[in-house]
């Protein structure tokens, strides 16, 4: 990689599908060896092929970028570039459409984007041969610097290394045969760049089919590997139950054990002779087509007969022997049957647990690769920092007066500040005791006015009872009265008792009032 000799490297669009080799000697002693490390080869992460696969659909995408027209250009301009299928175009957004753009259409060595191999954001774009036409650029960040990069390289390829082009550049057209050979139209057609072209791109393509017959066959080993494990599993988890079968039939009913099994050899020993009659009924009806017709059959014929039919019975006899215990059989069947396909559904749920394990691996690798690159970027920015702070002059005297004067400021404003906050603090404790002294007194207050109404609740009842016992005395002395006035000195005391009654009673008005 030109340019790179230290101990970082920041991959780019230039890297994708090769791999990146680092070879290291020793700076004292040449002679021990030299080491060498190889990484790659790079691939586009998921989410940057998708996006690039929507530009290319698009077919016109605008990148904002900032042009620097050198390196110590202090007033950077603000551009656009527009990729499309047919041209790259450079446009100036606040100007006038046709006066401050550039067009370059593809050509067999230009537009070309050449990546900064140190800084991240740093690329040129070449329109052609002339200087005004070479802009140096910095975008805004590196993903859209390699998009740019790759949309540019992806339409000059489907410009200029599609293989109809070449075919139809080089051999007659198949619609009009014997017509003379086609004539190239375009003064920039190289064939030898082409080659060179397509002879990269073809060791591009091997690459990445080897990269990819690699993870098939890693795959496929894998898969391999999981159905003799799943074989295995099957087979050891059968021999169990069988085995368990066993030991339960020989525990539970000791002599029927032998039984059964004797019952399932003689039912395969059934269907071998079900088979053997069959072979034999159609090798007799073959013979008796194949005999001639004659009007009584030989002695032989019958007697071969009367074998076969004696066989049959005694088939017959077995089969209806053997057939006895069939309900016992299906059951045993039926429990093996059960017993599969719960380990088949055990194996089941072990294959997806594998697979969940597998994606958050997966998951896993690509946090992994996003902490690593977020920590790359960091230390790059670090690395600048501190390459920056090492690059900064020295301060001068006036500099460091200055300095001093502000942190002396600064120390007065934070004593202040600390000044301000205590005396805050104390006029918050005095500003709690007169609230909590404001609350005692009305909290007295309005003890105070509860003994008042209770005391006044109390006087109108003792209104009430004297008004009562008013109109109770005026309705007895109503009532002596109308008697003719018999008793003087009975009149006299209710009399007296009168008069004592409305000096309470005006008493009683007067502490109401």
């Amino acid at each position: 990689i030109p340019g790179i000799s230290g101990s970082m490297y920041h991959t780019s669009a230039d890297d994708i599908g090769a791999d990146v080799v680092c070879f290291a000697d020793p700076a004292n002693d040449p002679g021990q060896g030299q080491a060498v490390g190889v990484l790659g080869p790079f691939m586009l992460d998921p989410i940057n092929k998708m996006s690039l696969e929507n530009m290319i659909g698009q077919e016109n995408t605008r990148f904002p970028v900032r042009h620097y027209r050198d390196e110590d250009d202090p007033h950077p301009r603000d551009l656009q570039i527009h990729v499309k299928q047919d041209y790259v175009k450079v446009v100036h957004p606040g100007a006038d459409r046709g006066t401050s753009e550039v067009v370059a259409p593809y050509s067999a060595d230009y537009p070309k984007v050449v990546i900064h191999p140190l800084d991240t954001c740093k690329f040129r774009l070449e329109l052609s041969e002339e200087q005004d036409k070479i802009y140096h650029f910095v975008a805004l960040s590196r993903t859209s610097r390699d998009s740019i990069a790759l949309l540019v390289r992806c339409f000059h390829a489907r410009k200029y290394v599609a293989t109809s082009f070449i075919l139809s550049r080089l051999f007659q057209n198949p619609a009009t045969p014997g017509a003379p050979l086609t004539q190239v139209q375009h003064d920039g057609f190289d064939i030898h760049a082409l080659g060179e072209r397509l002879g990269k791109e073809l060791d591009r393509t091997v690459g990445q089919l080897e990269v990819v017959e690699k993870v098939v066959k890693n795959a496929t080993n894998e898969k391999g590997e999981l159905q003799a494990q799943l074989r295995e599993t099957i087979s050891s988890y059968t021999e169990a139950i069988e085995q368990l079968h066993q030991q339960l039939a020989v525990a539970r009913d000791g002599p029927a054990a032998s039984l059964q099994l004797q019952l399932h050899q003689a039912r395969a020993s059934q269907n071998s002779l079900q088979l053997d009659m069959r072979e034999v009924r159609h090798n007799i009806e073959q013979e008796q087509q194949r005999a001639p017709k004659t009007s009584e059959p030989s002695a032989e014929c019958a007697a071969q007969v009367e074998a076969l039919r004696g066989e049959i019975s005694q088939l017959k006899t077995s089969i209806s022997a053997l057939a006895g215990d069939r309900a016992m059989t299906s059951q045993r069947d039926l429990t093996r049957q059960e017993e599969l396909r719960r380990l088949r559904a055990d194996v089941d749920m072990l294959n997806s647990e594998k697979e969940g394990l597998e994606r958050c691996s997966v998951q896993a690798d690509k946090d992994k690769q996003d902490l690593i690159e977020n920590f790359l970027y960091v230390k790059g920015c670090l690395d600048k920092l501190q390459m920056a702070s090492l690059q900064m002059p020295a301060a001068s005297p006036e500099h460091e007066r200055e300095v001093a004067r502000l942190k002396e400021n600064y120390s007065q404003v934070v004593d202040e500040r600390n000044r301000l906050a205590i005396r805050v603090e104390t006029m918050d404790r005095d500003r709690e005791k007169q609230k909590q002294q404001r609350e005692s007194a009305l909290e007295r207050v309005m003890n105070a006015n509860a003994r008042l109404l209770e005391e006044r609740d109390r006087l109108e009842k003792e209104k009430a009872r004297v008004s009562e016992l008013y109109q109770s005395t005026m309705g007895a002395m109503g009532a002596v009265a109308g008697a003719g006035g018999v008793g003087n000195a009975a009149g006299g005391d209710s009399t007296a008792s009168f008069e004592a009654l409305k000096a309470e009673l005006t008493q009683k008005q007067e502490l109401l009032r």
